[in-house]
């Protein structure tokens, strides 16, 4: 997308002076596909240069077209980001150096597959700044990994865990999926417990989610692998609610999990509706009320040629996403100030239906209120996305 063709751009550039933005970018490259995966990614790896020329670019046009805005939040995700080679990923690197104002970076984070690290590129990774890493363990079971389709087993997970310390990377994430198809609740307490014994500062609990068409959903339809239920998905949920925090790592949203001061500030930003730029294919943007998504069709974003998906929230759309977003974090929401902008823009009866709905929940035990502040319950936590639809 030209930037300047844009009429909304003065409104954007606004947006990004306001204050520090959220930058990230998509590299869609994998050594194969998990069976569960329904991202924008390929294995065709004869298109990472041209892709790698064209968000290098991208880098450049927006970083000009805002008037090289302050960013504190950096976040390289995919994808694979750890396919890049040193020399890509310095490239890359230098290339936001140069577009954005980087003096407020606050972190700077990279996914990387534990099947695709060594001690040399993590070392030169973390010379260029990169100072948090997300690691795609997702499970510690060699036959659990090979269902999901993941190019790597647990002893590399660990491995890579254990390189990345080494690196130097002080904070380490890792990622953890529930409701595997013969996944036992036994065997998820055991992971946890044998990640938080590796030191790492972040996990995020992920439930595996088949809403899209991938090979995985297509083996559970054919009746050849059965999901676990709700109920005990939500016994694993639980459970890991009570124990993670015994192992140091304290819940601050839905599903994620930090040592004090670890946790994610990229993320953290989604959930304040706080603006972000994405460059790349699929990649999200949201400045002031406008968002985009870029095209998804990788060889037609590469080449220039993919539209991207334009949104303009109106007032309401834009006031519900606060409580939508909000109420993931555990810290919950200032009801009060939610209260006051909905008044400035004539919404105060609908923030008022939210209320007294979210109110009346608390006598169920899913909502807690401490005079303007409400938050989920931990009962609640496990039950957001039905209350959370209110808000839809």
């Amino acid at each position: 997308m030209n930037p300047e063709a844009q009429g909304w751009l003065p409104a954007a550039r606004q947006a990004a002076r306001a204050e520090p933005l959220g930058l990230y970018l998509h590299v869609p490259f994998c050594v194969d596909r998990c069976t569960y995966c329904s991202f924008a990614t390929t294995r065709d790896r004869s298109l990472q240069p041209q892709t790698l020329r064209r968000l290098t670019a991208e880098v450049g046009t927006w970083g000009a077209a805002l008037g090289r805005p302050a960013v504190d939040t950096l976040y390289l995700g995919g994808g694979t980001p750890s396919l890049l080679s040193q020399e890509e990923l310095a490239a890359l690197t230098a290339a936001v150096r140069g577009a954005f104002d980087l003096s407020p970076l606050a972190e700077a984070t990279l996914e990387a597959n534990p099947g695709t690290v060594d001690l040399a590129w993590l070392q030169r990774a973390r010379s260029l700044g990169w100072d948090r890493i997300s690691l795609g363990v997702q499970a510690l079971d060699d036959a659990l990994l090979a269902r999901l389709g993941r190019i790597h087993g647990s002893a590399q997970a660990l491995e890579a865990l254990d390189l990345a310390a080494r690196a130097g990377f002080r904070r380490r994430s890792a990622d953890l999926m529930v409701g595997i198809p013969g996944q036992s609740l036994s065997k998820v307490l055991e992971d946890a417990r044998v990640l938080a014994d590796t030191g790492i500062e972040h996990l995020s609990v992920y439930l595996l989610d088949l809403d899209k068409a991938c090979p995985l959903r297509a083996e559970i339809e054919a009746g050849r692998l059965a999901l676990p239920g709700e109920d005990e998905v939500a016994d694993v949920f639980e459970a890991l609610q009570e124990e993670l925090p015994r192992l140091g790592l304290a819940p601050y949203e839905i599903s994620n999990y930090a040592r004090p001061g670890a946790e994610s500030k990229h993320n953290t930003r989604y959930w304040e509706r706080r603006p972000y730029l994405g460059l790349g294919p699929s990649a999200a943007s949201q400045l002031g009320d406008r968002r985009w998504t870029e095209s998804g069709v990788i060889p037609a974003w590469t080449e220039g040629r993919g539209e991207p998906d334009m949104q303009e929230l109106d007032a309401a759309e834009a006031l519900a996403e606060i409580p939508l977003l909000g109420l993931r974090l555990h810290r919950g929401l200032d009801w009060g100030a939610l209260r006051k902008r909905a008044g400035e823009r004539n919404l105060r009866p609908l923030c008022d239906a939210w209320e007294a709905r979210l109110r009346g929940l608390e006598k169920e035990g899913l909502t807690i209120w401490k005079e303007d502040r409400v938050c989920l319950s931990p009962r609640g936590m496990l039950m957001s996305n039905g209350i959370l639809q209110m808000f839809v």
